[in-house]
């Protein structure tokens, strides 16, 4: 009997303008009707060669789950996209199941009224909106092409429509400590819009960024962070994931099927996919339509396993590790200095201070060679 998947990724590599720290695959077209054309194609060829990948390894479409639209800014891909993805889902019929959270990644000053209608029209139900910032020197050192006032007219209009909708934010920003910005300020004028879900990402440049001089240091960050965590948490949202947040009932379901390590196709140029039952992971070439295989060998998975549990309220569960000398002394540790909770089951949950250190924790599981 074949595995069923039933989330699926779609990477759309068009932007307005590059921003000057974001490393995902994505460039500003020249000439946006062919160069949209010619993604069309590419997405095409795409689904031939995802459809004999997913044959190889015995899987096939169930109804969809979770559909996410990432990019790049998938809020420019429009009525054309809307239109190109239902005629695609329909030729290899895939159905959405009747409770799919259906994302779509949208910048503020890269969508239309006109788009939005035709993409809820095929299904979308969720948005993710890429803020980053509610403080106009923010913007403006993150090299973003929108303004605050595109940001408070995308909130207003997802706030009037009253849809679920999650927002970016980025910490560790270009000239904070300087500034003294206060994300604080800026999450309780964000709250006012009523998003039910927070992405809050640490900012992560090379030394070659332009601003790298300009960066606060680590207990700058660190103190953004806690503050940022205990604030949200104070307002009922739930730390789920080492960078996510949601009031109860909307985390993305989508995001919590790699926090799982359980099974997520992917389609579009550099797009990572999964099928956990055969431990395979597949990431596409951005010139031609091919993917690139990695295998993943036991050992491998589980490590990656227990990394993501540990990222996530999946947390730990005891049957991994009992009766491992050293085990119960290390939790009992990490409990202590409040980097865990332990459930009365023994089930392992790596707290908001604890997801500082996330690195150190996996540094003594390996010392104890607990993994």
């Amino acid at each position: 009997m074949s595995k069923r998947i039933q989330s699926l990724y779609l990477h759309f590599p068009f932007c307005r303008h590059l921003c000057n720290y974001c490393d995902f695959y994505k460039k500003v077209p020249k000439d946006s009707a062919l160069e949209i054309d010619e993604f069309h194609s590419y997405m095409k060829a795409a689904m031939i060669e995802h459809e004999n990948l997913m044959k190889m390894n015995g899987c096939s479409w169930g109804p969809l789950k979770t559909l996410y639209i990432g990019g790049g800014t998938p809020s420019l891909w429009g009525e054309a996209g809307s239109t190109f993805l239902k005629n695609l889902l329909q030729e290899y019929k895939i159905e959405l199941a009747p409770d799919c959270e259906f994302t779509l990644e949208v910048n503020p000053g890269s969508w239309t009224v006109e788009s939005l209608d035709s993409w809820e029209a095929i299904g979308v139900n969720r948005y993710s909106l890429g803020i980053q910032s509610l403080n106009g020197h923010s913007i403006k050192y993150l090299d973003r092409v929108h303004t605050l006032e595109d940001v408070f007219e995308t909130l207003e209009y997802f706030n009037k429509k009253k849809v679920n909708y999650s927002m970016d934010f980025m910490l560790g920003l270009p000239y904070s400590k300087e500034t003294s910005r206060d994300v604080i300020d800026e999450l309780e004028r964000a709250l006012k819009y009523n998003p039910k879900h927070f992405s809050v990402y640490i900012l992560t440049v090379k030394d070659n960024y332009t601003h790298y001089a300009h960066l606060p240091n680590e207990e700058w960050i660190e103190k953004e962070y806690m503050q940022v965590a205990d604030f949200l948490k104070s307002k009922g949202f739930l730390h789920y994931e080492v960078s996510n947040f949601a009031l109860p009932g909307y985390e993305s379901k989508h995001n919590l099927n790699y926090w799982k390590s359980e099974s997520v196709a992917a389609v579009g140029p550099s797009a990572t996919g999964f099928y956990s039952e055969s431990r395979v992971r597949y990431k596409w070439k951005t010139k031609e339509a091919k993917v690139e295989i990695e295998n993943l060998d036991e050992e491998a998975f589980k490590l990656e396993k227990i990394y993501m549990a540990m990222r996530s309220s999946e947390g730990l569960a005891p049957e991994l590790f009992q009766g491992k000398p050293g085990y119960d002394q290390l939790i009992e540790k990490w409990k202590n200095a409040a980097y865990v909770e332990v459930n009365p089951a023994g089930h392992v949950y790596v707290t908001s201070k604890g997801y500082l250190l996330l690195d150190s924790l996996m540094s003594d599981l390996f010392s104890l060679k607990l993994l």
